[in-house]
């Protein structure tokens, strides 16, 4: 049952950045606030990383998909974003769109690289065997 509440605040914390990574900061404080957000969305995965290393080895796979994916996808989009600079704004601006639905978070944080990493820090985590000795 406590997985599917975390995976719940996931999926409402990740609809909140998806609309809140539409606007355009103001000033430092909503940028903060913003930034705060995009960081609180990755605690949840953190959660369900420790309840799989407790619990359930299944909850770890799933985290390294939904991280794998995400990171793999919002590669994919920039690559393709920089690879059709000469298609037209409209081409840009619907592949920046899909992009922040891919990669919520990243839009939502002042400093995207903050995003990715914490997205790759979920993915290197679901390996529980790498951190025994």
């Amino acid at each position: 049952m406590k997985t599917k509440i975390l995976y719940s605040i996931w999926l409402c914390l990740y609809i909140l950045c998806v609309g809140m990574g539409t606007i355009t900061p103001q000033s430092a404080v909503q940028s903060g606030a913003l930034t705060v957000l995009s960081v609180l969305f990755f605690i949840p995965g953190v959660l369900l990383l420790i309840e799989g290393y407790q619990s359930n080895q299944k909850i770890l796979k799933q985290v390294r998909i939904i991280s794998l994916i995400s990171l793999g996808l919002t590669l994919s989009l920039i690559v393709l974003n920089i690879l059709t600079v000469n298609a037209g704004s409209d081409v840009g601006q619907a592949l920046n769109d899909v992009l922040l639905l891919v990669s919520a978070p990243m839009f939502c944080c002042h400093w995207q690289g903050v995003s990715l990493f914490l997205w790759a820090c979920l993915f290197v985590s679901s390996f529980p065997k790498m951190w025994k000795k």
